[in-house]
């Protein structure tokens, strides 16, 4: 039962991965599914290891690591894909601060957040959901300034409700540790 969370956040790791996989055949649908199948781990992973009681530092950083995959890279490759390629070096920027930008707003919430009833900067799930529907413009300009736009949202000081209950304050090791 201890395992059940870390296992959940791996299955959000691996829909990154096969999103990113999807990507270099052009899949796109697929990819697109994966990247909302991954969400849906990432929605109950940290809800099974409040309810079984094991919440654990490894599987904080477990989760990061996996959101860094489903949330960041894959969205950004996916825009990439779409049209953002029509700029070539323009487009690979925009991309790569998405995904730079992702993964500093992770830590940063690993580091200073995580007991925090708001979100500083916008969560990388939600910056992921709005990078896959700006792809469907299919506007590489549009899509490049929404892209930086969500970037900056990231790492950001601005505001967002947190909608998951708060972990406990004393943090179990339990599981992988």
């Amino acid at each position: 039962m201890i395992y059940i969370p870390n296992m959940i956040t791996i299955g959000n790791f691996i829909c990154g991965i096969l999103a990113v996989h999807s990507l270099l055949f052009h899949h796109v649908h697929s990819a697109i599914m994966l990247i909302f199948t991954g969400m849906f781990f990432d929605l109950f992973d940290g809800l099974a290891a409040r309810k079984l009681n094991v919440v654990s530092e490894i599987g904080k950083e477990l989760d990061s690591l996996a959101d860094l995959v489903t949330f960041s890279v894959a969205p950004s490759m996916l825009a990439y894909s779409v049209s953002l390629y029509e700029l070539p070096l323009i487009g690979l920027l925009c991309a790569l601060a998405f995904s730079v930008c992702g993964m500093l707003r992770l830590a940063r919430f690993n580091a200073e957040q995580s007991k925090l009833s708001t979100f500083i900067g916008m969560p990388a799930p939600f910056a992921a959901i709005c990078l896959v529907v700006l792809s469907f413009v299919h506007n590489p300009v549009i899509l490049a300034i929404g892209t930086c736009v969500l970037a900056y949202l990231m790492v950001s000081r601005v505001k967002f409700p947190h909608f998951k209950s708060q972990a406990p304050e004393n943090v179990e090791t339990q599981g992988w540790n």
